[in-house]
């Protein structure tokens, strides 16, 4: 890819914001903490474009969302697009209004370089049916949790190897509010001028109230099921913990941060379709938080990609497959035909809370998997050099499976069939 380097990226994106109205495609935590960046070096934006319905007409950062009309109605525009996963996606719709790339928009991928999720905590309150941590029980990473000290050396490091990073994840395969340090470390983030998103099950027994007042910008949370449907792929899950810490976060939400982005990422299995799915639409709206509805899938790819080598899937991953409304072969199929669009998560540095380096976040294992065991002592160049020849890399893309998140994640859905199939 073409990136450009972060000076260049600035100086461009000013020289434009003095003729031109500027806006960022995209008002979730990546999009927020690109404003952020270009914020801090006075660069004046018109605002954020989003297709969410619970988020267009609504301010964040001090800037109004608008919807993707907005592009036919205003002339001298230039459009940030700062949502990597649908890039290809946006860069097409700015291209059938005509729009040029690098003169009327810039791709996100041209913008910034790399990503960075760091799994502050390295245990989970639940197991999954879909989630490694169930499928191979005996087989566990060893848990733990990062010291803030720790913490903040590694965002120490990421800001003078890429000082355009404006957003980092605080989770992957951990439950972040785990971790009692978790406020402040949100806290030292700010002070580096890094935007957090962090995802939560809702289950743990922790003080809430201290982990939004640290402004997190972003807060997924997952479900899967309403009542005790919730509990079946959601394992160790209970509903009614769920339930109550859902409405305790929205508040404190609307006490605290009015700003902050509550994500329900609804997995989509046969269970959990119908009435369910209805009554979670119904209580996203109630409760001003964004609806994101998805079809279930196995992760991480390390069962999967076994599976496509031949070697039968776990009980647990099995039985979760049979719940799933898009089947597991299907999926991989239609990865394979898309082998020749480059990963989406190559990009991504993904920091254990051991500091160890994933070659890939979307394999769990730690075996043929670590691209460095100490993110403070190896360069960020050599830590990519190493993952450009990784051996599960190579396996990975021979079948396809670079693109198999993003079959799933980005396939059309009729939410009016799946309430009333």
């Amino acid at each position: 890819m073409n990136y450009l380097s972060e000076t260049i990226a600035i100086e461009s994106i000013r020289e434009k914001a003095s003729e031109r109205d500027i806006l960022i495609w995209g008002a979730g935590n990546q999009g927020r903490g690109i404003c952020q960046i270009l914020q801090d070096n006075g660069i004046a934006l018109k605002g954020f474009v989003d297709r969410s319905q619970e988020m267009i007409g609504k301010r964040v950062m001090g800037l109004t969302v608008y919807g993707p009309e907005i592009l036919d109605t205003l002339k001298d525009i230039f459009v940030i697009i700062s949502v990597f996963f649908y890039e290809r996606e946006i860069s097409k719709k700015c291209e059938a209004r005509g729009m040029v790339k690098g003169e009327d928009y810039i791709s996100y991928s041209q913008l910034k370089s790399r990503d960075y999720s760091i799994d502050v905590s390295g245990a989970c309150n639940l197991k999954c049916l879909s989630c490694p941590r169930s499928s191979r029980l005996s087989e566990e990473r060893s848990p733990g949790f990062m010291s803030l000290n720790r913490f903040e050396m590694v965002l120490d490091k990421i800001k003078s190897e890429d000082p355009f990073v404006g957003n980092i994840q605080l989770y992957q395969w951990g439950e972040p509010t785990l971790n009692r340090e978790l406020p402040e470390m949100i806290q030292y983030a700010h002070k580096k001028g890094i935007k957090c998103a962090i995802s939560s099950n809702l289950n743990a027994n922790v003080d809430y109230r201290q982990i939004i007042e640290a402004r997190p910008e972003w807060f997924r949370v997952s479900a899967s099921g309403w009542g005790k449907n919730y509990e079946i792929a959601h394992t160790r899950g209970d509903w009614d913990r769920f339930f109550k810490n859902l409405q305790i976060v929205s508040s404190l939400r609307n006490e605290f941060y009015p700003d902050m982005k509550i994500e329900l990422y609804y997995h989509l299995y046969k269970h959990s379709t119908g009435e369910s799915l209805h009554k979670f639409q119904n209580l996203c709206a109630d409760y001003a938080v964004e609806f994101h509805p998805v079809y279930a899938y196995l992760i991480s790819l390390d069962d999967v990609l076994a599976y496509k080598e031949g070697i039968p899937l776990p009980p647990t991953a099995v039985k979760a497959s049979e719940m799933m409304l898009f089947d597991l072969d299907e999926g991989l199929d239609m990865a394979f035909r898309e082998a020749s669009l480059p990963c989406d998560v190559f990009r991504s540095i993904h920091i254990n809370w051991d500091l160890s380096v994933s070659n890939c976040m979307m394999y769990y294992y730690p075996e043929g998997n670590t691209a460095a065991d100490n993110y403070l002592d190896i360069a960020i160049d050599e830590i990519m050099k190493r993952r450009l020849t990784c051996s599960l890399c190579k396996r990975c893309i021979r079948h396809g499976m670079h693109r198999y998140c993003g079959v799933y994640s980005t396939r059309d859905l009729n939410i009016e069939n799946l309430i009333s199939p």
